[in-house]
């Protein structure tokens, strides 16, 4: 069943099973009580009202988010009324996910989809699966990207846009940095960074082709001027030196190998003779040039180019170039994030060194 049907009604989403009370207490110092918005109030001290009526939806719907990356629940989840918000914590040894349902219904009209609610959900799963709540060091910026980042990463899985996956932190999030949380342009890029990375390794793009036969595909011109980080995989074999033309497969409509005299090969998906689908290029060493989509022989759509020297680019690409949203990594750390056009970052760059922005 697809998840958006699953959460259609915010209620539902938010009520499930728990076992035992969570009482009103104090919570201790190093409590972690990640709230989705920040806040002063903490659910302990308004959430007594013992054990809510289950009927298992909510942990379906949380087993359905986590499904996609092979890990199981490791906490509860509860509704509680007049929280205003959402938290992850834990009472007394206990893992916790507590919901204001009418908050949640609230967000999902504000913004006209239930991806919201999906997402706030995810990161709220993310602070428990990485450790956030048992760490002793209470609330803090670094766990909320960490957490922003893991919600990206998973609604890219289930199907959401990159729009979709940043809707409720845009609505809801703040606009200056706090003590526990950051500014709202940071947290948006961490849920871009989770996205886009789910995207490098699972394209939701993926473009049809026909069937087989063998010709060779046409040149293209290298005038790309892509950019992105981490350094190109070795391949475990590269063609021997008298190999060269349509080594395996099918080079005209189908899926094929092939290699130019300059050592360098294609390895992917052909129409009519040209790289058109998913296919991956290599160096003549046999080290990744490029991972992605192609169009008529040219790199198109998402994909993510490796430079020689360590630097890479990681996005969207038009007749070669980068153009559209995309990250350039610098192989020192540095990276530089802009929506690109024929190949020249924009007006909205932004240059970080490290964490910083410049």
């Amino acid at each position: 069943m697809p998840v958006k049907a699953a959460l259609s009604l915010p209620t539902i989403l938010l009520s499930a099973a728990l076992s035992g009370t969570l009482m009103a207490q104090k919570p201790a110092q190093d409590t972690f009580i990640c709230k989705y918005t920040g806040g002063n109030v903490g659910p302990q001290v308004i959430c007594s009202n013992g054990n809510a009526p289950s009927t298992g939806h909510a942990e379906r719907v949380v087993d359905r988010i986590l499904k996609p990356i092979g890990l199981m629940r490791n906490f509860k989840v509860m509704e509680c009324a007049n929280t205003d918000n959402c938290f992850a914590t834990v009472v007394k040894g206990q893992r916790f996910i507590i919901y204001d349902a009418a908050f949640m219904q609230g967000i999902e009209e504000e913004t006209e989809t239930d991806w919201s609610a999906i997402s706030i959900m995810a990161h709220e799963i993310g602070h428990h699966l990485q450790g956030h709540t048992i760490d002793g060091r209470g609330g803090q910026p670094q766990k909320e990207i960490e957490a922003d980042k893991f919600s990206g990463f998973v609604l890219h899985q289930l199907g959401a846009s990159l729009d979709e996956a940043t809707v409720a932190v845009r609505a809801l999030g703040d606009e200056h940095a706090t003590s526990t949380h950051p500014a709202k342009p940071t947290r948006i890029e961490a849920i871009r960074k989770g996205w886009l990375e789910a995207e490098a390794m699972y394209p939701k793009s993926r473009v049809l082709v026909k069937a087989p036969t063998a010709m060779a595909p046409k040149p293209i011109a290298t005038n790309s001027n892509p950019s992105v980080a981490s350094r190109p995989v070795v391949v475990p074999s590269t063609p021997t030196r008298a190999t060269v033309g349509c080594v395996s497969g099918d080079c005209e409509d189908g899926k094929g190998t092939f290699v130019y005299p300059t050592r360098e090969r294609y390895a992917g998906e052909f129409e009519e003779g040209d790289k058109h689908g998913e296919g991956v290029e290599y160096y003549a060493d046999g080290k990744v040039k490029y991972k992605g989509n192609f169009r008529d022989n040219l790199r198109s759509d998402y994909g993510v180019y490796f430079y020689p020297n360590g630097d890479k680019y990681a996005g969207w690409f038009q007749k070669n170039v980068p153009h559209g949203k995309g990250t350039y990594y610098f192989a020192d750390g540095g990276r530089l994030v802009a929506t690109f056009k024929n190949g020249q970052p924009g007006p909205d760059r932004v240059l970080y060194s490290g964490s910083k922005a410049e």
